[in-house]
């Protein structure tokens, strides 16, 4: 997703910090400017500006210099996804943590590693 696929009087929807809301709720808005920038949407009685980040092409970053910034979604599917995504990465950071990872078997970790590297044969 870059910029350009947002358009003018669009609805998006920005996933909440927490600060602002109850985190993990996702917020429609509308896309009030598309520059080749920002996207500048409408939030409430303000005007919020989101950029491309680097390292990430499903939603766009909130433009601010402090706090907790949030992310802009084109649809609402989006943002299911990022937060199963979310919560996929913690699930595996706990089943892989050092006192767990002991646990497992020799073929359970081979078959983890296949999967996670994309090895047909070993």
């Amino acid at each position: 997703m870059t910029i350009k696929d947002f358009k003018v009087g669009q609805t998006a929807y920005i996933l909440e910090d927490g600060y602002r809301g109850a985190f993990g709720t996702a917020i429609e808005v509308e896309v009030a400017k598309v520059g080749w920038r920002y996207v500048t949407v409408r939030d409430m009685e303000w005007e919020v500006r989101f950029y491309e980040p680097a390292n990430s092409t499903t939603h766009l970053v909130e433009d601010r210099n402090y706090g907790a910034k949030r992310l802009l979604f084109l649809t609402a599917e989006a943002v299911a996804e990022h937060k199963e995504l979310i919560d996929l990465q913690s699930w595996v950071q706990e089943a892989t943590s050092w006192l767990k990872v002991k646990s497992y078997t020799l073929a359970q970790l081979r078959e983890v590693k296949k999967i996670l590297e994309g090895e047909e044969d070993m």
